[in-house]
């Protein structure tokens, strides 16, 4: 794995997570996501296939990642001791007055603000299912871009659990069905990382506000 600690922290923005995180904030959390992976990969215990349940991957990695957060005092690296890891947090930003609030798969919430988390949405694809490829983009790109999601901060991420097929077929296509929702900049390699990660930049219904969002890809297919 290679390391992204040497990236300057930017000047601190109290109403945007990302920017109070600043970048090196912002790859901290996703080392901390990358190691989470590899520590289930590791663990001989825990068995993914491709019939299994996307919420009980994120349960599985939820744990890993939680570990190592309060293990290694993650947040003193941050420099945000409220903040942490949180499974299943319901988002109320655009909650309708009848039903369940927006529910993000996995965040890490800073407790000390109103609201103000780092999304981890989580979406299981396959070779050839472009349902799935279609409801990354319906239930996770667009979630950003609304605002139902991270809403309070300019950068976010999804992360892709790759059950069957190769990575970079899997984005191919993800490209097109971005391309539908007209983004500011379709997925890119984010090449400081020697993992397969990408991002992508939309405006924000909201706000209209650029967002940046972090793709990580986890290959369960081997």
């Amino acid at each position: 794995m290679s390391s992204i600690r040497n990236i300057t922290a930017s000047s601190a923005v109290p109403d945007d997570l990302a920017k109070r995180l600043g970048p090196a904030g912002i790859n901290e959390i996703l080392l901390t996501l990358w190691q989470g992976y590899h520590d289930m990969i590791a663990d001989t215990s825990i068995t993914i296939t491709e019939n299994t349940e996307e919420d009980d991957i994120t349960q599985e990695w939820y744990g890993k990642i939680s570990l190592r957060w309060t293990s290694e005092n993650r947040a003193t690296i941050l420099r945000i001791n409220s903040i942490g890891p949180v499974h299943q947090y319901q988002d109320p930003t655009l909650k309708k007055k009848r039903g369940y609030k927006p529910t993000i798969d996995f965040c890490f919430r800073d407790w000390d603000t109103s609201n103000s988390y780092f999304g981890a949405e989580c979406k299981n694809l396959y070779n050839h299912k472009k349902d799935k490829i279609k409801r990354y983009v319906e239930t996770g790109v667009k979630n950003y871009i609304s605002g139902r999601y991270g809403s309070q901060s300019s950068e976010s991420s999804i992360i892709g659990y790759v059950l069957s097929g190769k990575i970079p077929e899997i984005v191919n296509e993800l490209v097109s069905e971005i391309a539908k929702v007209t983004p500011v900049s379709n997925l890119s390699r984010e090449l400081r990382y020697m993992e397969p990660q990408y991002s992508s930049q939309h405006m924000r219904n909201l706000d209209n506000q650029e967002i940046t969002i972090h793709h990580l890809f986890f290959d369960f297919s081997h």
